[in-house]
């Protein structure tokens, strides 16, 4: 990953780049939001995949859809046919975990650590500062950064970085368990 704008024959450091383009903070917030929650979506993708695939074998149904509490699950590129197959009986409790795990992920974990992430990235201009606050099972993301750029200073006080960690246990936590997670998807 490399900053907008930046290029080994740039004269700007990176920690210029971050001051001076608001889009290099958005691209560390993606790189880690990626980091985080890609192994998730996937296994989202495949747990909706595999409910859609059930509900047609079971129910006979030529097209990969159905429709369920007025939402349309769809896993064909297609446009499913007017007449809308319906989620089978048998597969509502799947279906409801499902959308329980999505609602927790969602409402009870999201907020969380996104707005602990800017919250960081509001606190400083750079990425060793990050490094001091962010959980160190987050840091790979950081640390191809760092190694593409000749960033290596910090400017938060070691009283503030605890300030931060402490006020934030709670996202801390959730990025922790995350990674935990994503180890076991």
């Amino acid at each position: 990953m490399t900053l907008v704008g930046f290029t080994p024959t740039h004269q700007k450091t990176v920690m210029e780049q971050l001051q001076h383009d608001p889009r290099s903070k958005q691209q560390i917030k993606d790189a880690l939001y990626a980091f985080l929650y890609d192994p998730v979506q996937v296994q989202f993708k495949n747990r909706i995949d595999l409910i859609i695939t059930r509900n047609a074998i079971l129910g006979g149904f030529s097209h990969r859809h159905f429709m369920y509490k007025g939402d349309l699950y769809n896993s064909e590129s297609t446009h499913p046919p007017l007449n809308r197959n319906r989620l089978l009986p048998q597969l509502r409790a799947d279906m409801e975990d499902y959308l329980k795990d999505v609602r927790e992920l969602n409402n009870n974990e999201l907020p969380y650590v996104l707005g602990f992430i800017n919250q960081v990235l509001n606190s400083s201009n750079d990425l060793q500062d990050y490094l001091k606050i962010l959980p160190e099972s987050v840091h790979h993301p950081l640390r191809q950064l760092i190694d593409t750029c000749p960033c290596k200073t910090g400017k938060l006080t070691a009283e503030r970085i605890q300030q931060i960690q402490d006020k934030n246990r709670e996202p801390i936590d959730l990025m922790k368990r995350r990674m935990v997670i994503n180890l076991l998807i």
